[in-house]
């Protein structure tokens, strides 16, 4: 039994010390490591990473700490790890264009970028895309290589858009994604191949917000689109960011970058009035409140809600939300109609979530 016992503490003690090793960053400059490298021959490994970034921590915590992953690292790259809003990080934010935490860089001993990924991962998952990366020939430096070389082919660039926002960076992916968009005929551009630009997808929050020159020639080429791309994916898309416009001037995110100019909710207004859109009488009214909204004419903006909320559509109706954070009703005066608005609500609305929130405001 005691043999038994002095066999299990071995295995246990042999557990723990399997699992003691981890990724060993360099304590000097980037500039170091690079010679270091150059010397050596090896790839640079750089974790971007931030003091509140949650998911970088737990890349440091549960993943740099894995021995396979330790071993691997430490075997083939000169590791470092940078602080992008401290010393050597601030300017490798801008050099290697880092806009998202965590972003993991691989480096030749010159500093030219071979090979970038962003986000936290399982443990396979990260040493698979930085062993992709070790490849000379891997996707990013072989697309790098070829837009610098002046390769402008539709396809191509299509790819080439989507890979820069993958790794969120996000200013030159607009800038090409803005030379592309120019470059197509009004037939091209409402091609299915060419619908990231406008439609609902991963990229959507980039290419075609609020304010985007191409939200603006889907709506107002909208018959086109749906011949290519199928009525109820277009129509959709189109209620879904009239709404957006309209929420984000009643919550003041809209405002945020720009300031209020009237005609531009004159012009969403002609564009909703153009469209086969089933509810474009509740967007319109919903761009009116907006307008109100960018006027800074609260009493109107609850004046439209409570004439016509109990009618909206639910989707329509969570435009209240935006009317409540908006307002910030514990910094203004009282509205003459609010506690209208919420026993409406309350009535017609199934959502709980609204209901729950009518009924903060309905004594108000």
């Amino acid at each position: 039994m005691k043999k038994i016992f002095l066999f299990l503490l071995f295995l246990t003690g042999a557990s723990g010390y399997a699992q003691n090793r981890e990724i060993t960053f360099e304590k000097g400059s980037l500039q170091l490591a690079l010679a270091k490298a150059k010397a050596s021959n090896k790839l640079v490994f750089v974790d971007c990473f931030t003091e509140w970034c949650v998911p970088c921590k737990q890349m440091a915590k549960n993943i740099f700490t894995i021995d396979s992953v330790a071993d691997f690292f430490n075997q083939n790259f000169i590791n470092v790890g940078l602080d992008m809003e401290k010393g050597d990080g601030i300017p490798a934010l801008k050099t290697y264009k880092v806009g998202a935490f965590p972003s993991f860089l691989l480096l030749n001993g010159n500093g030219d970028l071979v090979y970038k990924f962003v986000g936290a991962m399982d443990a396979d998952e990260f040493i698979s895309k930085v062993k992709e990366g070790m490849n000379p020939e891997n996707k990013i430096a072989r697309m790098n290589r070829e837009y610098a070389a002046g390769n402008r082919d539709h396809a191509f660039i299509r790819d080439y858009i989507k890979e820069k926002i993958n790794m969120m960076e996000i200013n030159p992916a607009k800038e090409i994604a803005a030379t592309y968009f120019n470059s197509l005929t009004d037939q091209e551009k409402v091609m299915p191949e060419n619908w990231f630009l406008f439609g609902a997808n991963r990229y959507d929050m980039y290419l075609s917000n609020v304010h985007s020159k191409n939200f603006d020639y889907l709506a107002s080429n909208w018959k086109a689109f749906v011949k290519h791309n199928g009525k109820d994916t277009v129509e959709k898309r189109m209620g879904d960011m009239f709404r957006k416009v309209a929420g984000y001037a009643l919550n003041g995110f809209y405002f945020k970058e720009f300031p209020y100019v009237k005609a531009e909710f004159v012009h969403y207004r002609k564009q909703l009035i153009a469209t086969n859109l089933k509810d474009k009488d509740q967007l319109i009214l919903m761009m009116n409140m907006a307008e109100a909204a960018g006027e800074k004419n609260w009493l109107k903006v609850s004046n439209i809600l409570a004439d016509h909320i109990q009618n909206f559509s639910p989707q329509n109706q969570r435009i209240a939300y935006d009317f409540w954070s908006g307002y910030g009703v514990s910094k203004r005066e009282k509205l003459p109609r609010m506690k209208e608005i919420s026993e409406k609500i309350i009535r017609t609305s199934k959502d709980p979530f609204i209901i729950s929130t009518a009924k903060m405001y309905e004594n108000y």
